[in-house]
């Protein structure tokens, strides 16, 4: 049996983030369901509540980086501690929209509000000891280019392009994330869930995937939970394996340069 964590899940209200969300109840942990709308989020947190699990929710909009400002200020409020951070959260976008920070949607929800979220919380609720952050990924990583010359997509906007480099992203940032981190207060670790038919795989891609929702959530629950993952960071899972990631995901150069265009863009210096 798994001790109880309060675990904190970004975009489970539907998907592989509400199956994770569901499993982690299912093992006895606290979750907090996030989305950015107030109506489904209280649905998600029923559903587990009539599982049998402890859930409370969160709204706030990634999109925004004063929602997510706002959502880790009321994070703080409501839980002196936080144990685990789930950045499940993820979009898929066929055309180029710019959020109200004036910045190409995919790389903001996807790369720049968790790692703002993630900045946050470490400093607060989630400051350890023992902490993790479990970044969800894809193997679309390894078909990403940090465009750093035009992160945004300004021109010759592709929507699996800007994707893959959002995902490429997040690897680059748990890797970094984890450089700068004693493992003793927190690990970070990223994983890719496996092709699920989600609603970002068939509207996205517009294509069917060969794995269970169930699948796709078990690699995230064992990063979560897993006392074998004690002191284990910044490491690539899938399939609940640790893998071998892209050579592009590997550029210490590429990661230390993420993390301080990062840093600026959100406000963190």
């Amino acid at each position: 049996m798994t001790s109880e964590r309060i675990i904190l899940v970004t975009g489970a209200t539907s998907g592989i983030g509400l199956q994770t969300a569901l499993e982690l109840v299912r093992l006895g942990q606290r979750v907090i369901v996030h989305g950015r709308g107030a109506a489904k989020v209280d649905e998600a947190r029923r559903t587990l509540e009539r599982a049998g699990g402890q859930a409370e929710g969160v709204t706030f909009d990634l999109s925004s980086l004063q929602s997510v400002r706002q959502g880790a200020e009321e994070l703080a409020r409501r839980f002196p501690r936080l144990e685990v951070l789930i950045n499940n959260a993820g979009v898929f976008m066929n055309e180029r929209v710019l959020t109200a920070d004036g910045l190409e949607t995919t790389f903001q929800v996807n790369h720049l509000a968790p790692f703002l979220l993630t900045n946050l919380l470490l400093k607060g609720p989630l400051a350890g000891p023992g902490a993790r952050v479990v970044n969800v990924s894809s193997i679309a990583h390894s078909r990403g280019r940090m465009r750093f010359e035009d992160l945004q997509f300004q021109r010759g906007f592709q929507g699996y392009s800007a994707y893959a480099q959002s995902k490429l992203a997040n690897l680059l940032f748990t890797f970094e994330l984890a450089e700068r981190l004693p493992a003793e207060q927190a690990t970070a670790n990223c994983l890719h869930p496996g092709v699920v038919s989600t609603k970002l795989l068939t509207e996205g891609f517009g294509m069917s995937g060969s794995d269970t929702v169930e699948e796709g959530a078990e690699t995230s629950v064992f990063l979560a939970t897993s006392p074998e993952l004690e002191g284990v960071t910044g490491r690539y899972f899938a399939r609940q394996r640790e893998v071998n990631p892209a050579a592009q995901a590997l550029d210490v150069k590429a990661r230390q340069q993420l993390w301080e265009l990062s840093e600026q863009l959100c406000g963190l210096r």
